[in-house]
């Protein structure tokens, strides 16, 4: 619950950021990346997780460099880079379905 509410936080700050700077042409832009084959990926359980569908790092670089070279006068807020397929071999329960009504 913390890393979310402060995922969540940092994306606002970001956007604030963003309105504050723009008129002085500063941008500001978050990358919001999906599960990626990181130092923090390699301590998981490698029975749940399926390496072969993880990004790789190379796939986050493209995302920035998108946002460091794209025009002048445009500025990609948020770039959301997610894993095709869910890197997960147990399948994930929605809420709903473990806590019925």
């Amino acid at each position: 619950i913390v890393y979310t509410s402060l995922k969540w936080a940092l994306r606002a700050f970001t956007k604030g950021l963003f309105w504050e700077m723009r008129d002085l042409g500063i941008k500001v832009t978050s990358i919001l990346p999906g599960v990626t084959d990181t130092a923090l990926t390699g301590s998981l359980d490698k029975a749940t997780i399926e390496p072969s569908r993880l990004m790789t790092t190379e796939a986050i670089e493209k995302a920035v460099l998108f946002a460091l070279t794209v025009p002048a006068n445009v500025c990609p807020l948020e770039i959301s880079v997610i894993n095709q397929q869910t890197p997960w071999k147990v399948p994930i329960i929605p809420y709903q379905q473990q806590h019925p009504k």
